[in-house]
């Protein structure tokens, strides 16, 4: 049973990971478990119960490495990254991060405009630590999982390198993720199928 700590703040707990170019290695993740089916593996964490399919060639990890941070820290993080993917400075480009929140109220559908508003601020925090972005997708309306939320796409560089990231942010209940899909910009439309079956496959954990 894990245990629960309810944080200050209301609704986005949110850490600026737009620009994660995680130091993942191949590291196994302790508290979820895998199944595998042709070529996916699917996660599924035992602390939130969430689930989502990877490539069966990528690579899963616990924890990140942001460069920014705008907000509170995650109560989970679990990536997933391709180990023959872009590296730059010895860190791993092309990777999936999905990030747990807890909120301190439930969140239900008359909350959604409040919510957008305080995502705006702090993208534009995020924004303020990190002068070389460029948004390729405006904030928009997303729907992951049966969960509502917001996506925006972002450009910029990771020592020297081109990278594209779309960020999601997702609520169910009192519980709010983040998911991260990352790229070297070369390798975006490469991987676009990835991420897509990714997020198709997202299911949150029982809503509390």
């Amino acid at each position: 049973m894990r245990m629960r700590t309810r944080r200050s703040t209301v609704f986005v707990a949110l850490v600026g990971c737009v620009l994660l170019a995680a130091a993942f290695v191949a590291a196994g993740c302790g508290n979820g478990s895998d199944s595998n089916s042709g070529g996916t593996k699917t996660y599924t964490d035992t602390d939130y119960g969430f689930s989502f399919a990877y490539p069966a060639d990528w690579q899963l990890q616990e924890g990140d490495s942001s460069d920014v941070t705008a907000g509170g820290s995650a109560a989970k993080s679990v990536g997933v990254f391709d180990p023959e993917g872009a590296v730059a400075d010895d860190t791993y480009i092309d990777l999936a991060q999905v990030s747990v929140y807890e909120l301190n109220l439930t969140v239900d559908e008359s909350m959604m405009p409040e919510i957008q508003a305080e995502v705006e601020q702090v993208l534009a925090s995020l924004e303020s630590q990190a002068t070389d972005m460029e948004t390729i997708e405006a904030l928009s309306e997303a729907e992951v999982g049966g969960m509502s939320g917001f996506k925006v796409t972002y450009s910029f560089s990771k020592s020297g390198a081109p990278v594209t990231s779309t960020l999601y942010f997702l609520f169910s209940g009192d519980i709010e993720y983040q998911l991260t899909l990352q790229a070297a910009t070369e390798n975006w439309e490469a991987n676009a199928p990835v991420f897509a079956a990714l997020v198709a496959s997202f299911q949150p954990g029982p809503a509390e």
